[in-house]
């Protein structure tokens, strides 16, 4: 270690290094606040000595834990100080004299140069933090500081201070670690902090407290205050803003309240105020806070609390009471209905010595039974005895005490025991008066076709009916004397059910095979009546069974022909599926087709032609549908849509689409709406179109001449909701009485209107029938032959509470075309790519076409379309993949299914897929219009 360098040098290291003793520094320090001239006259017959003291120099340098390197600007290492008396790798005297790359070598000693370099060229201190070279794994920090004389100027000199942080890592480590557990904690117990500075207004949200809200962030222009305001429930909005405002001021230091958050879950949150920190004039600067999402603990608790009332209730009801009983402390404790069983004052049950208190209510014959209660219990659940109780009325009772859970210690000791408690004394009174009539009894036992049973403690049976003797395949007299467990229990039973006889647990109730003599298993569902001695120890139990055997076989039976029936509809269901999309397809080309040929102006001598061509096609897809229709109705999976709708609108629509039908008949169609029915109400307006276009179609078809009536009339209506009676009356041919009862039956018609002239499949009056009874209603009807027929149906509909948002009718819109609009279509069958672009292209509309979904993805990856309209069933890549993949990068793009399958359980695939909306082919051009223009944005 050098001792001899300049003076300037030492009282560098004197200043950087607190080299002085303290108590000189201290005086020091005070001379240079009072008295400058004498501290530098002071300091400076200090420098010119301190070489003179070396001892006490190299004491000082020896009590440091740090080490000094001073190094010149050619980076060579000049002097070293340190402890001499560490332990350390390397002796630091080593670098004297040299660079660090001759020590440590280029690699490791290039970060120590960077930091020399930069305190060369700025003149700056720096630091570098590094893990030990020498392997030690100790964390180690070099302080590097340009070296300055008392006048402050450059030395051209640079002296390195190496500390030894590794103490202060793992401190910094395990902060790290803890506020990892912290936030960990606040997930599971579902809290988030805040804070609000009253200087600018802003409130801090921690993360987890943004997760619990579900919330991304706070739009953009509303503040935290306004945002979280409008997320709490409207119930609890005002008392929480009274309590916010009020924060600084009241002494409430939390406040529970409900808030919806954006994906619509209703939450219960328990916000608390922390500290508050005030400037010196009083005024708040800020406020501190936790949020705790607590709906779970609120859920429990109504459940709890609703749990409890009904267990109360039926505990009144079976007149059970709970108990428990702390071994420690020999206390017990009762639940209300114990004190109503006792018929005393639930405060008597309170004092001290319960367990004396108790024997004086216990029959003078029975109170043995109550101590070996309170020694027995402890030895195992399920413990069972009944003992009698004289009431202070003088009442006498019966009463059933079920040892049903044991708690224990950890060291395997019982600290509580849980029981119930019953008055069985009506039960007990039956049982009594069957004894006295057991004679009676055994004998309708010996007639009866039930098994019967009766065994004694050791399992031994004193009694067996001919019925089990003739099951088991022997004789009364045989069995008698016969262990019930050895001889008729399988062995894998064997223990169990002689644990039941060990422990006086015989449950009442239980199902177990017994094996014959000759091998074979029957099974009996036994029920048991169990008799106890005078000690409360187990007597005797008579056992009444049922061969179930046979039953269970056929249950199994049963399941399996369920299971079939199930794969029989699931079959029916995909055969549907199949048959509707692979007919829907080229009715989709000959419907399509008829439609485009009649918007073209066909010839006059070609209109006649179209016409019937579309109304075959129509009149084939009505067929179609209502077998498809028929099928959800059986199946269960068609469900009404309540919305909003005109139904003096939705009428007129109905009338006038059969007008040119009746007016070609010569026929005339009334339609009568009541003036108290309102415009608008609530409810299924493609099911009550479907019912009213059914009946209104039959009716056109089967009237020749006349009128057919439809009248709507109120008859019930309030505020919430009207009662509609809806009458379709015509004249027509009428039905025969002996035809009425069966009309309404799936594929059924008339004989005499099932004619190629009507045609139809007969399932029109089912699905109605149907339709109106999954309106909880019925439909009746009344007619004549020769003179007419008269359908009547009554509908309840719920009334819309706010008129504002009134339907728009699509049919009335301005709206006449889809100029400039893109859309890709998306089949692979040519026919319909032609039919769908070809109105698309009458609409103006700008169509591209895609034979499969891999080549619409890659279309839609080149180039942005306002509409995708695609098919489900292609080769390559179907619908519901393609509309994934499109969706993952084009969320935005709206796709319609265009589909031969009306299947429910498709149409739910397809929205899962990611789908906007579902039309079925072949469609009507009027339809597909209203499906393409929600979607369409008007060229300006």
């Amino acid at each position: 270690m050098a001792t001899n360098g300049p003076p300037v040098l030492l009282i560098s290291i004197y200043y950087n290094i607190g080299l002085p003793l303290i108590a000189l520094t201290v005086i020091v320090f005070f001379m240079i606040i009072t008295y400058r001239r004498s501290i530098r006259k002071a300091v400076e017959y200090y420098t010119a000595n301190l070489p003179n003291s070396p001892h006490q120099l190299n004491a000082l340098i020896n009590s440091l834990n740090d080490i000094i390197f001073e190094f010149n600007e050619d980076k060579v290492c000049l002097n070293a100080w340190f402890n001499e008396f560490t332990d350390r790798v390397i002796n630091p005297k080593e670098l004297v004299g040299k660079k660090l790359e001759d020590i440590l070598g280029h690699e490791r000693a290039l970060k120590f140069n960077t930091a020399l370099d930069y305190v060369i060229s700025t003149r700056k201190s720096t630091a570098v933090e590094y893990l030990s070279d020498h392997g030690t794994g100790n964390w180690l920090i070099a302080k590097l500081t340009p070296v300055l004389d008392r006048s402050g100027n450059y030395m051209h000199r640079i002296s390195a201070s190496v500390t030894d942080i590794s103490e202060q890592k793992r401190y910094a480590d395990a902060l790290k670690e803890n506020e990892t557990l912290l936030l960990e904690a606040q997930a599971i117990a579902k809290i988030g902090n805040w804070w609000y500075d009253n200087k600018t207004k802003h409130t801090y949200w921690s993360a987890s407290l943004v997760a619990i809200l579900e919330i991304n962030g706070v739009p953009e222009g509303v503040s935290e205050f306004d945002y979280y305001l409008s997320l709490t429930h409207p119930d609890d909005r005002d008392n929480y803003r009274d309590f916010l405002m009020n924060l600084t001021v009241s002494g409430e230091k939390q406040y529970e309240h409900r808030i919806i958050t954006p994906n619509g879950n209703l939450k219960y949150i328990k916000i608390v105020k922390g500290d508050i920190t005030f400037d010196e004039h009083g005024n708040m600067l800020r406020i501190f806070g936790i949020l705790q999402d607590i709906t779970q603990a609120r859920l429990s608790e109504k459940a709890i609390k609703k749990g409890r009332t009904e267990l109360i209730e039926a505990q009144t009801i079976a007149k059970i009471g709970n108990w428990n009983w702390d071994t420690s402390s020999r206390k017990l404790a009762w639940s209300d209905e114990i004190t109503h069983i006792f018929e005393v004052e639930p405060l008597l049950f309170a004092q001290p010595g319960i367990m004396r208190f108790l024997l004086k209510f216990v029959h003078t014959n029975d109170k043995f039974i109550l101590r070996h209660l309170f020694k027995g219990a402890t030895n195992n659940a399920n413990y069972t005895c009944v003992f009698r109780i004289v009431t202070p009325n003088g009442t006498i009772k019966y009463i059933s005490v079920i040892v049903s859970t044991l708690l224990k210690n950890e060291d395997g000791s019982i600290c509580e025991i849980i029981g119930t408690l019953q008055d069985v004394t009506d039960r007990k009174q039956v049982e009594i008066d069957y004894k006295r009539t057991e004679n009676k009894y055994k004998l309708v036992l010996e007639a009866i076709k039930l098994a019967a049973v009766s065994l004694d403690n050791k399992g031994n049976i004193t009694f067996c009916n001919p019925h089990l003797a003739n099951i088991l395949g022997y004789t009364p007299k045989e069995i008698l004397g016969m262990n019930w467990m050895d001889q008729f229990i399988p062995p894998k039973l064997n223990e169990m059910v002689n644990n039941w006889f060990v422990s006086n647990t015989i449950p009442t109730q239980y199902i177990n095979p017994v094996v014959c003599r000759n091998g074979e298993e029957r099974i009996i569902s036994w029920q048991n009546t169990i008799s106890y001695d005078e000690n409360g120890l187990l007597k005797e139990t008579t056992a009444i069974g049922e061969d179930i055997t046979d039953q269970q076989k056929a249950t199994r039976e049963l399941i399996s022909a369920k299971e079939i029936a199930e794969r029989s509809s699931r079959f029916k269901s995909d055969f549907l599926s199949i048959m509707s999309h692979e007919i829907r397809t080229p009715m989709n080309a000959v419907i399509g087709t008829t439609n485009l040929l009649l918007s073209e102006d066909p010839k006059p001598e070609q209109l006649d032609y179209l016409n019937i061509l579309k109304f075959s096609g129509e009149n084939l897809l009505d067929i179609i549908n209502d077998i498809l229709d028929y099928n959800k109705i059986e199946a269960g999976k068609l469900e009404l849509n309540h919305l909003k709708f005109n139904i003096h609108h939705l009428a007129q629509k109905i009338k006038q689409s059969f007008q040119s039908k009746a007016i070609e008949k010569k026929l005339t169609i009334d339609l009568l709406i009541d003036e108290v029915i309102p415009e608008y109400i609530t409810g299924d307006q493609t099911r009550l179109s479907q019912i009213l276009n059914n009946l209104i179609s039959n009716a056109v078809k089967f009237t020749h001449k006349g009128i057919i009536s439809i009248h709507l009339q109120a008859e019930k209506a309030d505020r919430k909701q009207i009662t509609i009676k809806f009458t379709v009356a015509d004249t027509g041919i009428g039905i025969s009485p002996e035809n009425l009862g069966i009309i309404f039956d799936p594929f059924t018609q008339e004989p005499i209107i099932n004619n190629s002239n009507t045609g139809g499949t007969g399932l029109g009056l089912a699905i109605t029938k149907r339709l109106v009874n999954l309106h909880k209603s019925d439909i009746s009807v009344i007619s004549e032959p020769g003179k007419g027929t008269s359908f009547t149906f009554t509908i309840s509909f719920m009334l819309p509470q706010n008129e504002l948002n009134a339907p728009t009718d699509t049919n009335n819109s301005p709206m006449l075309n889809l100029y400039g609009m893109n859309v890709l279509v998306v089949d692979d069958n040519k026919m319909n790519l032609l039919i769908a672009s070809r109105f698309l292209k009458k609409w103006q509309a700008n169509v591209e076409e895609a034979i499969n979904g891999q080549i619409a993805v890659d279309m839609v990856n080149n180039k942005a379309y306002d509409l995708i309209i695609m098919d489900l069933q292609m080769p390559v890549m179907d619908g519901f993949e393609a509309t994934r993949i499109i969706k993952s990068s084009n969320a935005n793009i709206p796709i319609i299914a265009l589909t031969a399958d009306a299947m429910p359980e498709t149409y739910a695939k397809a929205l899962a897929a990611g789908m906007s909306d579902y039309l079925t082919k072949p469609f009507v051009p009027a339809t597909f219009f209203e499906k393409v223009s929600q979607y369409y944005k008007q060229v300006i």
